[in-house]
């Protein structure tokens, strides 16, 4: 089987995790990802970006807070310069994997080959986190490139069959506070009567 040794243990986790968050609503809310991606991190630590494009927008913040971190990046782009430009040249051992919308651009399969190359190259007790459009926002999923949606309890699923534990979720929503505030308090019991969030992204947090 390409994508799973068993979908059925895809299935029990997805519930598992499901019956354990309830709701989307129940899960908290954060504005970026670098508060815990530093939260992982010490200045000896070693980084992989799964996926990192042109930009490589986290190294900075990284090195910043750990000028002794050593930060290594991946992409199929080979217009971009990369340490590594596939899954298989990718060696070394790693404190932390961090992967911000690509895997919602794989197919099922690719996620999971991805997933399980980025668990066998984790060090012991390091950590993954990524993130994916949160598909309970109206339109946050759809873009031409987008091949594979994930709801909150499969990508955590994916983590689990992948090898990582202690599954952490967060939705990350950025809009200013007034803004805030008004989604909060007006516009929050509309949302879940409609069974849709503001939170545009989902991110999540795992431990080998």
């Amino acid at each position: 089987m390409d994508a799973f040794d068993s979908w059925s243990e895809f299935y029990r986790y997805r519930k598992m995790f499901r019956n354990s968050v309830n709701s989307i609503w129940k899960i908290p809310i954060i504005k970026r990802e670098l508060p815990l991606i530093l939260a992982k991190l010490k200045n000896s630590s070693k980084v992989l970006e799964i996926g990192a494009s042109s930009s490589n927008r986290y190294k900075p913040g990284i090195l910043e807070a750990f000028p002794g971190v050593e930060y290594k990046s991946m992409d199929v782009d080979r217009q971009t310069k990369q340490d590594f430009y596939s899954l298989d040249d990718i060696t070394g051992q790693y404190d932390l994997i961090i992967s911000f919308e690509v895997v919602e651009h794989l197919l099922l399969n690719e996620i999971m080959a991805t997933l399980k190359k980025a668990y066998d190259v984790t060090a012991g007790n390091g950590h993954i986190i990524l993130s994916t459009p949160n598909i309970f926002h109206p339109h946050r999923f759809w873009d031409s490139t987008h091949k594979t949606p994930l709801r909150y309890e499969e990508i955590s699923a994916l983590l689990m069959i992948a090898g990582y534990k202690d599954i952490k979720v967060y939705r990350k929503h950025t809009e200013p506070f007034l803004q805030k505030m008004i989604r909060h308090t007006i516009g929050k019991p509309l949302h879940k009567m409609l069974d849709i969030d503001f939170a545009k992204t989902i991110v999540v947090v795992g431990r080998k």
